[in-house]
């Protein structure tokens, strides 16, 4: 077995002499503090020299094959259509990424949300809006296959599925610096969905976690910069997706849905959604981010081949969503 101060060695050495750590290699490093063969500290110096060169596509799969052997395979039991990793909170717009997956659940699909409120104390949490739209949380395989044959949807917090996790994202309180697995995170997909969607706050991060996709096998996903890095996209500005169709790498561009619009918003709540999602408020970002969001999923599942059929599509499902019996509600 590799000494774990050797991958440090491996990263931190001199410009000349250092390097990326293979798949493998990430895989094994975090194995090893997992199963108490690392120190944390020796950890977290790993974790800042990866930071602060960005970590690669092979170590954030070597990572994400690490946590997610310390999954029950329960999990993959469970019958879901997309999973939603949700890590990052708002801070200018409420979670409007919340009433797009209520669409995808009153039409049928099965929507896995799950995330972790503690990621960042300062930003509003899409768990704590999740009861005022009457999306539930499941602690348990059982409580969200349940929850699930009722709703199409619901709530999984990270503790639930991937305890040790939890005080490694904890780091980032201690250092000051998100760490690789921070993108991590949101690329465990703990049920096996066939589809995924990641929101990311800094561009260029995409194509990483499509990169890492690939590696560990993952079909079907597609990572963008979302708003307040978010898996929501802003209308306002043209959205780059980097992604996985069927195993294939791909990047695509779609062009700004709502011109001129304030990127702020005043209320921040989850009843404050509801109240759109009933049609008692009307916001034409609201509704224009709702769409767009649920157009990448579209054409992510292969509902709609083109982005203007998926956005016909994601505007007609909007605005029946009060003509259909809804399962969530």
């Amino acid at each position: 077995m590799t000494a774990f101060s050797e991958f440090i060695k491996h990263v931190g050495r001199g410009e000349k002499g250092r390097r990326s750590l293979t798949q493998e290699e990430a895989r094994e490093a975090l194995n090893m503090y997992l199963d108490g063969k690392a120190e944390l500290l020796q950890l977290a110096v790993l974790l800042m020299l990866q930071r602060v060169r960005c970590e690669t596509g092979e170590e954030a799969a070597g990572y994400i094959e690490a946590l997610r052997s310390r999954i029950s395979p329960q999990w993959q039991s469970i019958d879901v259509d997309l999973d939603w990793p949700c890590f990052a909170g708002k801070r200018r717009q409420p979670p409007w990424l919340l009433l797009a997956a209520k669409i995808l659940a009153q039409n049928g699909k099965r929507v896995f949300l799950h995330g972790h409120a503690a990621i960042d104390m300062v930003k509003y949490q899409i768990e704590t809006a999740c009861p005022a739209l009457n999306i539930r949380q499941a602690n348990t395989v059982e409580e969200a296959e349940a929850i699930l044959a009722l709703d199409n949807i619901c709530y999984v917090p990270l503790s639930s599925y991937c305890d040790p996790l939890v005080d490694l994202l904890a780091l980032r309180s201690q250092v000051g610096l998100r760490t690789p697995l921070n993108t991590v995170a949101r690329a465990l997909n703990p049920t096996a969905a066939p589809f995924s969607i990641h929101g990311i706050f800094h561009q260029g991060y995409e194509k990483l976690h499509a990169d890492a996709a690939a590696l560990v096998g993952d079909d079907n996903m597609v990572a963008f910069k979302g708003e307040g890095g978010e898996s929501e996209r802003s209308p306002r500005i043209a959205c780059r997706l980097a992604g996985v169709i069927n195993g294939e790498r791909f990047d695509e561009e779609w062009p700004t849905f709502l011109e001129g619009a304030s990127g702020k918003h005043g209320e921040i709540s989850g009843e404050y959604l509801q109240k759109v999602w009933l049609g008692e408020e009307d916001n034409n970002y609201g509704s224009h981010a709702v769409i767009s969001t649920l157009a990448i999923t579209l054409k992510l599942m292969g509902l709609c081949e083109t982005q203007e059929a998926a956005l016909a599509l994601a505007e007609k499902w909007w605005l029946a969503r009060h003509d259909l019996n809804q399962p969530n509600e």
